[in-house]
């Protein structure tokens, strides 16, 4: 199912960085006018599985929270989305960098402590797994997902610690979702920073009939 959100693809790169050929394949598509298909939620599917290891302890992470606690039912919502024949499936990462602040802050009750750091490279594995096990790794791109409202300096700081991850292993391509405002300072650094890793930067934007519209829809 594709995203309620409008889509806005960045596509300049260093001419070092060569696309994948996942995301090669997205290049044809949208050149030809083709639809490409996205996932949909992974939260809300998580949701609907009831992944018992979650709990309260998932508040404010929109279902990351499941990479530290259930990652196997992670795998089998990207199975489900691959098997369904999307051309892109997004990372469980949304709110990894709201994860690295609580981390921060106060642990997660009921749940082994792992880095943000590892956690997000987890997130990259499982989405690989999945699409590897379908044998579709030249037709279905992993993107990573990141909450790109970012709002804060610190968020823009965890960001950049992000890169380092993708320097290792590098995703097909970097969604970063719901944004909203243009914000002084933060948002034009933040897709810039990611600009610079060199891979492909999808901007997602959370609009109604009305203008800004919040998580929720």
């Amino acid at each position: 199912m594709a995203t309620s959100s409008d889509l806005a693809s960045v596509p300049d790169r260093p001419p070092t960085q060569r696309a994948s050929a996942a995301y090669s394949r997205l290049e044809e598509l949208i050149a030809a006018g083709e639809p490409v298909i996205l996932d949909g939620g992974n939260a809300t599917e998580l949701e609907r599985e009831q992944a018992g290891e979650l709990g309260a302890s998932d508040r404010g992470l929109w279902g990351t929270g499941a990479l530290y606690g259930a990652p196997y039912a992670v795998l089998d919502v990207h199975r489900r989305y691959v098997g369904a024949g999307c051309d892109v499936i997004s990372t469980n990462t949304w709110a990894i960098l709201a994860a690295a602040e609580q981390e921060a802050g106060q642990p997660r009750a009921g749940l082994q402590m792992t880095h943000w750091m590892d956690v997000a490279r987890l997130g990259l594995r499982l989405a690989r797994q999945a699409v590897s096990e379908a044998g579709r790794e030249g037709s279905c791109a992993v993107a990573f997902s990141v909450n790109g409202d970012v709002d804060s300096a610190e968020r823009l700081r965890t960001l950049g610690l992000l890169a380092r991850v993708w320097e290792q292993d590098p995703p097909d391509l970097v969604l970063m979702e719901t944004m909203s405002l243009v914000r002084d300072g933060l948002t034009f650094p933040a897709i810039e920073l990611v600009l610079e890793t060199g891979l492909p930067v999808w901007l997602s934007f959370r609009r109604c009939r009305h203008g800004v519209c919040g998580v929720y829809g």
